[in-house]
């Protein structure tokens, strides 16, 4: 198992890796702010989420994510939303900690709550390398055994299109696209951080009065690793209780050079939503891994989210609920 965990670290964090490298989260669907900035605001709530994540619980160095996120759309008019969004993930030996402002202006296109949303978010993030937490059968290499940290600015992009029963997401991460170069290391860069491009689309449909249905689609690419893609459906009871499953899966839609096939990874997701008082929402999804390569060594992931939502001084109730 030892010699297993180093070399999925291994693996992870050399910089010819050309996998996804953003924290992954199941219940972005219930607050999409972590992949794009163009939807803060659109609850039009003040809104406070807090979750953490344990991936593949059974391995030694596995990732573990955390984020908070904070938003609201200002004014009566509500044009203007903004957001806090801090991420913290853990793989191994490195970790990254960001916060981003975000920025979204949000157009009004037609009737009611038709809104395209542009958004923008400005952030720095600390990158390390725990060299210190390192087991290694030669120390004379101080280089190894030392912790590096690294500071850098990040920005995002998003627009987010929403109506009563449909939305469209299209969102940019890392859009600056840099190395991390770390002094005392003996080429000067640990890895390369690359843009990531994110397409998500929805639809609500009313199945009765009480039951509401929402798949969901989410398409992840860097075009150096495989293609992510999770197919997701909902349903909510009495707009209190939301059930859920995602299929999580990598693709090839085209050759890709330096793409390791041995760890592309799929799973499946359960997860559930409730609304414990009107304002009050918390959240649990479990992962549960296909690969036949990395799941017979690791078990599931557990998410778990609490989610706050205070109405403004505009509204003492929202006049459509927002579901997206």
């Amino acid at each position: 198992m030892r010699l297993i965990t180093y070399t999925l670290l291994f693996i992870l964090l050399s910089h010819k890796t050309m996998a996804q490298q953003e924290a992954q989260f199941s219940q972005y669907m219930f607050n999409a702010l972590a992949i794009n900035p163009a939807y803060a605001g659109y609850k039009e709530t003040l809104n406070l989420s807090l979750l953490h994540r344990d991936q593949w619980t059974s391995l030694t160095g596995a990732p573990q994510t955390q984020s908070i996120i904070a938003d609201a759309a200002l004014g009566q008019a509500k044009k203007v939303g903004l957001g806090l969004l801090v991420l913290n993930d853990r793989i191994g030996l490195q970790g990254q900690t960001s916060v981003y402002a975000n920025y979204a202006y949000r157009l009004p296109v037609g009737v009611d709550n038709e809104r395209l949303a542009f958004g923008l978010a400005l952030g720095i993030s600390e990158y390390s390398l725990l060299g210190s937490d390192a087991i290694i059968a030669d120390n004379s290499d101080q280089k190894l055994t030392t912790d590096l940290t690294h500071f850098t600015p990040d920005a995002r992009f998003g627009i987010h299109y929403s109506n009563d029963v449909f939305f469209a997401g299209f969102s940019i991460i890392n859009m600056l696209g840099r190395s991390l170069d770390y002094q005392n290391t003996p080429n000067g860069t640990v890895t390369k951080q690359g843009r990531h491009y994110m397409l998500n689309l929805g639809y609500l449909a009313d199945l009765n009065q009480d039951i509401k249905f929402k798949p969901s689609i989410l398409v992840k690419e860097d075009f150096r690793g495989p293609t992510s893609m999770d197919i997701n459906a909902a349903l909510l009871f009495n707009e209190k209780i939301w059930i859920g499953t995602s299929y999580r899966t990598n693709l090839s839609l085209w050759q890709k050079v330096d793409v390791n096939q041995t760890f592309r990874n799929s799973s499946m997701v359960g997860m559930m939503e409730f609304f414990i008082a009107k304002n009050l929402r918390v959240g649990y999804a479990y992962d549960y891994n296909l690969s036949s390569t990395i799941g017979r060594y690791v078990q599931g992931s557990h998410e778990i989210s609490v989610g706050f939502a205070i109405n403004s001084k505009y509204d003492t109730a929202l006049q459509t609920p927002r579901f997206f």
